[in-house]
């Protein structure tokens, strides 16, 4: 359909110029460009979110500015093309209902991206909620001034002077990641980084974020440790030896807690049980016990009572329990102390003195469970110094001298076990991994009999010899390791997951929050979706107090919550029913069945025994604003076993009317709420409305009639060649 031509050479250059441009947005060229790269684009965001998901893909396309300045783009030549038609004849009808339709669709996924709400509601069984969780978070800064300090991790706090909302907007990834994500310029993408706030004395910086993480007691240990294969007769008869399966394992080293470990500086080490014994990790602080444990090699038969392996001042010494014990002081070489062997306990316990606030040994009256232990203490001249309490099978548990560098080991021979008595892990093999004071990992293998090894232990994913047992050589390896000066929590990544929400991960942002001149940097963990009435912990809520001196005296907590909708009615979930494949654990059907509660009266039932699945969502409205929600079945949790942390919980906090339920089940439910629905349904009907004008109306209803000066011509031509005719047949 040709366009008029606005310009002439008569008119000025400042005119022209803009009238070329009003043909220029009017343009057919323009029209196949933009519609060729919103086809590309398009065609790009399917396969975007075919492997990052749905979030993703709105982060890195459909929410950006050169998406949006796309769309605007077709919004004006669209605009253009039928405006400079105008005024419009009677068969381009169909093309001007084709182009509003156009622009109303532009319009309504506008209002949809301005308005729109997408949010998961997860409710408990017998439970009811109006709340649901967007994919986005913010952060909040609740100041309280010096007369009203706040309580550390409860969540709900007393009512701060004031609070602050920041929005965050932090996208789907762990930022680390953005560059290895292929194929979008992430770099187009608004993110919210750098400092957010920063006013009246109050700086908030956020320097890294993690989509989804987990918080973990560090020191910390993954290892990978191989099984053995018991080979398998191959077709040729043969047997072969089958490829090595490989254990994860963790370890913690924990903050000392309990008053019986009052004296271990650098936490409680843990241990695990595996087919070839044990794993036992620790962490030191002090180079000498680093050198103490890799010189702690006993030396010839280790007796009845087991022998002692003594560190101090750089000088080892090994004493065998047989012929010290009870006999006094004896002196640790050239050192100038003395050591008294005290005590020793064939089957010991730890309790605490509650006169004196120490440790001491007693022995348990279940002699079959023997787990000795040795007191000693040490002298320096007339003054007793300090005392070690050593156990022979749980070294992460020893008390050692740490003012005077004395460090020692207590090895002893359980004898023979039964294979029961081993898996058990009584008096078996066992490897021993410390975390030495430059944060490197060193590790010793004890065979019940003798320190087969003791040296460095890679973290680089090398092999290293693990347990020899009768069958097979086993290997284990590092496959993490964060150090810590002291036990604390830390922060780990996870693998970025494509059909994660906001609402189930724990997010996790490092920040800088600067009170009156005092400043802090730290993790803080995003709480999750809140439908637990729990505290909030350490990492969730934060409290900086301001600097001394400044005048204000204040301290502010900060947190990061979700984004969350109220929306206007609850939903109570009467029942979750889930079935499952036949002989699997996979689901094959999970539904929902609501009853909508008025908010104000919670007696008052709006609708009863609603129905809810995956392929059946429903839609209500807020009494109240009149927004219309559709509600969709999207996942579930559980189920939660009676006596489980969730189930225990739940029950703890819910109202009394709530019946117990074992097992116990929570529904996730998506609410949606779109204002340009309707909007773009008109939009697509108006342009079907157009289509069909144009394509199979215009020749009925819009055909153009001729001119009448042509109509005369006409008839005078027919006229002057019929009427010789008819005179020839008169004749």
């Amino acid at each position: 359909m040709a366009r008029p031509r606005l310009r002439s050479p008569q008119q000025r250059w400042g005119v022209r110029a803009l009238l070329g441009l009003w043909e220029f947005c009017a343009s057919l060229k323009l029209a196949v460009v933009l519609i060729a790269s919103a086809a590309i684009v398009l065609g790009w965001a399917t396969f975007v979110e075919s492997e990052y998901g749905l979030r993703a893909v709105h982060f890195g396309i459909y929410g950006t500015w050169w998406f949006t300045a796309l769309c605007a783009l077709l919004g004006v030549n669209i605009f253009s093309a039928a405006a400079i038609r105008y005024p419009w004849k009677r068969h381009q009808t169909g093309f001007v209902i084709t182009h509003i339709g156009l622009l109303t669709l532009l319009f309504g996924c506008l209002l949809s991206r301005r308005g729109g709400i997408d949010a998961q509601m997860p409710i408990f069984e017998g439970d009811m909620s109006s709340r649901a969780f967007e994919d986005s978070e913010h952060f909040e800064l609740a100041i309280y001034p010096a007369t009203q300090p706040p309580s550390d991790h409860r969540a709900h706090a007393d009512e701060p002077a004031e609070t602050i909302a920041v929005r965050f907007r932090a996208g789907p990834f762990n930022w680390a990641d953005y560059a290895k994500k292929f194929p979008i310029p992430w770099r187009l993408s608004s993110r919210d980084k750098g400092v957010l706030y920063d006013r009246d004395g109050v700086r908030l910086e956020v320097l890294d974020y993690y989509s989804d993480s987990r918080e973990v007691d560090a020191p910390y240990l993954e290892l990978r440790m191989s099984t053995p294969q018991m080979p398998r007769m191959g077709a040729d008869r043969r047997e072969h030896r089958m490829p090595a399966e490989w254990m994860p394992i963790e370890l913690h080293v924990r903050q000392a807690g309990a008053a019986v470990f009052h004296d271990r500086p650098y936490g409680i080490g843990d241990r695990q049980t595996v087919g070839g014994g044990q794993i036992i990790f620790w962490k030191t602080g002090s180079a000498s016990e680093t050198k103490a444990f890799l010189d702690s090699a006993p030396a010839g038969a280790l007796g009845e009572r087991g022998q002692l392996v003594l560190h101090a001042r750089e000088e080892t010494l090994r004493v065998a329990v047989d012929e010290k014990l009870g006999k006094g002081r004896f002196a640790l070489g050239g050192t100038g102390l003395e050591a008294e062997l005290v005590g020793y306990y064939p089957t010991a316990m730890l309790s605490d003195d509650s006169r004196t606030g120490e440790l001491r040994l007693t022995s348990e009256d279940d002699a079959e469970a023997k787990r000795p232990a040795v007191e000693v203490a040490i002298h320096d001249g007339a003054n007793k110094v300090a005392r070690l309490i050593l156990f022979a099978g749980l070294p992460e548990l020893n008390q050692q001298d740490y003012r005077g560098e004395v460090f020692g080991t207590y090895w002893f021979d359980h004898g023979e076990k039964t294979a029961q008595q081993l898996l058990e892990g009584e008096g078996g093999s066992r490897i021993d991994i410390l975390e030495g004071q430059d944060g490197k990992l060193y590790y010793r293998y004890w065979n019940r009999k003798e320190v087969v090894i003791a040296d460095r232990l890679p973290d680089d994913g090398t092999r290293v010899d693990a347990f020899k047992m009768p069958i097979a050589q086993l290997q284990m390896y590092v496959e993490r390791h964060v150090a810590a000066d002291r036990p604390e929590k830390k922060v780990l990544p996870l693998p970025f997951a494509k059909d994660q929400v906001a609402a189930a991960a724990t997010r996790a942002a490092h920040v800088r929050l600067s009170v009156d001149g005092n400043t802090e940097t730290f993790w803080l963990v995003g709480p999750p979706a809140a439908f637990l009435d729990r505290p909030l912990s350490s990492t969730e809520r934060r409290v900086v107090a301001g600097k001394n001196g400044t005048g204000k005296n204040r301290s502010v907590a900060i947190t990061m919550p979700l984004d969350e909708v109220d929306v206007g009615f609850q939903v109570r979930l009467d029942d979750f029913e889930r079935k499952l494949d036949p002989g699997t654990s996979q689901p094959s059907h999970f539904s929902s069945t609501v009853d909508f509660v008025d908010s104000a009266d919670r007696s008052k039932y709006l609708r009863r025994d609603v129905w809810i699945t995956m392929n059946a969502p429903v839609d209500f409205s807020d009494p109240a604003t009149r927004k219309s929600y559709r509600l969709f079945q999207e996942a579930f949790r559980g189920p939660f076993p009676a006596g489980s942390p969730v189930y225990e919980d739940f029950y703890r906090h819910a109202p009394p009317h709530v019946a117990r339920r074992d097992p116990l089940m929570m529904s996730v439910l998506t609410v949606n709420y779109d204002p340009g629905r309707g909007v773009k349904y008109a939009g697509c009907l108006l342009i079907v409305a157009g289509i069909v004008t144009m394509f199979y109306m215009r020749a009925y209803f819009f055909k153009p009639q001729a001119r009448s000066s042509d109509r005369r011509a006409t008839r005078q031509v027919v006229h002057d060649r019929v009427e010789p005719s008819y005179a020839s047949l008169d004749a």
